[in-house]
């Protein structure tokens, strides 16, 4: 027998390439990957820091201000203590104050006139705003809470919103807002333009560039800056803040983890990293991640050399090649993100892509030495007058799905319901084949329906039914089956720009699967299931599919547990009812019109409220709201009232 044994290692070098590339763009594009980017970022601050020598003070009411000035935490600072502070600023002739403090509501009549003539005194002065979020059933946003007018009107209206937007992992890593500038200034934004910062008004996305865990600043206790001598603070530049109360994280609301605090446990004031956002904007040194294509290319370049790479070499040499290699790229990144403004996720590459190559690699070597074989292929099931193609198309809970031809050659979906899958409890198995059986009669009746063809007899193992096959997103697939990829409305947001569909396509699609629903509820069914995976294209239009869950309306029925969550109603109400499906299909449209997940219900993305497409995404998010409101009593009628909605808008 002839053996072509460069092939065979070719194919198992390749497979280990793509193996290596998938696992970085998996870790790249997913939320998997979302520790190994958050410590590729903090990591960068792990190994040294740039030098700063701008001239700052810090001034912070900490545990011994509190002490030593009779203040009480939880309750508003005495404002004459302000005032004598800022009147020493300004007799010192200090370049800029900047107060992490929010005076929002006059208090007492003497001590806010002498704050607010001591704010007058100063060279330049900024003070805090407050953020709130706006409330209002077609628009979710936030407004600026401006200090008191008294107050603005003294400092000649420099006021920044003093926010922080840490990560899930509750560390702050990206200046606020992001993209920056927002559409009102935060405080260090307007601190530095105070200051003569060259910034530019470009949106962009801008990443903190820390300064070490010891703070490069002057740092004192309030008490202690009114004590100092005079002319202490000549031409420096002054923050005052609020110290918490202890740095354990998680125990003050104005405390905030940073990339330090994986190593040394403690935590920081709001304060330090307003401080550290206006250095990154008066030395231009915050940090830029790269593009999203240019993240790719590194990935697919790194893992094609290693997947090739430690495929080709021994097992030792192979474990030496990956531990330079891990090192080699750290230290790359980091010195990289040093004497540049760029960063990139390198830990993917060092924590990832390089243990699944050589992990790859190592399995590749024990099989061969083992020479163990493969494993038979399945065998497929009976299904006369139809001829199933291997692999599987699709698989459920209940079953697989093949592509099949029938005796007059025409591509068809076979799907096979197995009554193992159902843990040999009858009834649902009993179910799934009744769901079919009541829809087959009405599937050729609506252009918005999947057509079935077929439903074999039930069996005490299986029953099998073959419907309309879907539009493939690979085209000339007919040579090969095992090209065939279907094209739903799944994958059709896979491959768009913030998974978001054009708003005519929206309009367009909900449409028909609207018009679609009421010819299934006209007829005493629901479907039970809709979302973008259900939502198959055939020639170019859009079809409901999973059909196995049609079921009959039934005023009566007990609550059954059957769809998806996120787009099932919220408790007590229950499935399976129109209302149920209308509630499924706004969700839908809430999914493929803004991109997000139905957990973020109902959060606007901000890309997309910056777009020109605006003014045409709120009259269709207000038909969202209303077709997932809560309240059943509250949404649309029927589907048919939500068409109509809908072609209002789309002027159809």
């Amino acid at each position: 027998m002839n053996r072509k044994p460069g092939s065979k290692e070719f194919i198992l070098s390749a497979a280990g390439a793509g193996l290596a590339v998938l696992c970085g763009l998996l870790l790249l594009e997913s939320p998997v990957g979302s520790p190994w980017v958050n410590a590729s970022y903090d990591y960068l601050f792990r190994f040294g820091t740039r030098p700063v020598t701008n001239n700052i003070v810090l001034i912070l009411m900490d545990n011994q201000a509190f002490d030593e000035l009779h203040q009480t935490r939880g309750q508003p600072w005495n404002r004459a203590c302000h005032a004598r502070l800022l009147n020493k600023l300004a007799d010192d002739g200090c370049a800029l104050v900047v107060f992490d403090s929010f005076f929002h509501e006059p208090r007492d009549r003497a001590s806010d006139d002498s704050l607010a003539a001591a704010m007058q005194r100063q060279r330049n002065i900024v003070l805090m705003a407050g953020q709130a979020a706006v409330n209002h059933p077609d628009l979710i946003g936030a407004r600026p809470v401006l200090p008191a007018e008294m107050f603005l009107a003294a400092t000649k209206t420099n006021w920044g919103v003093a926010w922080l937007n840490p990560d899930l992992d509750s560390i702050v890593r990206r200046h606020w807002p992001f993209p920056s500038p927002g559409p009102y200034p935060s405080l260090a934004w307007a601190a530095a333009q105070c200051c003569g910062a060259i910034v530019t008004d470009k949106s962009q996305e801008r990443w903190l560039r820390y300064y070490g865990e010891n703070d490069p600043w002057a740092q004192m206790s309030y008490n202690f800056a009114l004590a100092k001598p005079k002319d202490y603070f000549r031409d420096k530049i002054v923050f005052i803040g609020t110290q918490p109360q202890t740095l354990l994280p998680g125990t003050d609301v104005d405390e905030f983890s940073t990339p330090y605090t994986r190593w040394t446990g403690q935590a920081s004031g709001g304060v330090e990293i307003l401080l550290t956002e206006f250095l990154n904007l008066m030395n231009g040194d915050w940090l830029v991640r790269l593009p999203s294509g240019a993240e790719i290319f590194i990935l697919s370049v790194a893992g094609i050399l290693m997947g090739f790479g430690f495929c080709r070499i021994k097992i030792p040499w192979a474990v030496i090649s990956a531990i330079v290699i891990a090192i080699a790229v750290s230290l790359a990144a980091v010195s990289w993100s040093y004497f540049t403004n760029d960063w990139f996720p390198w830990l993917i590459i060092a924590g990832g892509q390089v243990p699944c190559a050589l992990s790859w690699a190592i399995a590749v070597k024990i099989w061969r030495k083992e020479k163990a074989q493969l494993v038979p292929a399945e065998k497929l099931p009976a299904t006369p007058g139809y001829r199933l193609f291997q692999p599987p198309i699709g698989e459920g809970a209940y079953g697989k799905v093949w592509l099949a031809k029938n005796s007059k050659s025409q591509w068809r979906a076979l799907k096979v319901i197995y009554l193992k899958k159902f843990d040999g409890s009858v009834a649902p198995y009993d179910r799934e084949f009744n769901g079919i059986s009541r829809y087959q009669p009405v599937s050729d009746a609506h252009p918005g329906l999947l057509r079935i063809d077929y439903v074999s007899r039930k069996s005490d193992d299986y029953f099998f039914y073959a419907m309309e096959l879907g539009d493939s997103l690979t085209p000339d697939w007919q040579g090969d089956p095992e090209k065939y990829k279907p094209h739903d409305l799944s994958s059709e947001r896979a491959g768009l720009p913030n998974q978001r569909l054009p708003f005519h396509d929206c309009i367009y699609i909900t449409i028909v699967l609207a018009d679609t629903l009421e010819f299934l509820h006209q007829r005493g069914l629901t479907h039970r299931d809709i979302k973008p995976q259900n939502v198959i294209f055939v020639n170019g239009l859009p079809k409901l599919a999973d059909l196995g869950l049609v079921a009959e309306i039934r005023p009566d029925q007990t609550k059954t547990l059957v769809g998806t969550p996120g787009y099932m109603p919220p408790d007590p109400e229950p499935p399976g009812t129109p209302q149920a499906d209308i509630y499924a299909l706004g969700m839908l449209l809430y999914v493929i019109s803004t991109g997000r997940k139905p957990s973020f219900f109902p959060e606007i993305a901000t890309t997309l409220v910056n777009t020109k497409q605006t003014d045409n995404f709120f009259p269709l998010n207000a038909i969202i709201l209303k077709a997932c409101h809560p309240d059943q009593e509250k949404r649309y009628k029927s589907a048919a009232e939500m068409r109509q909605a809908l072609c209002a808008i789309a002027k159809c």
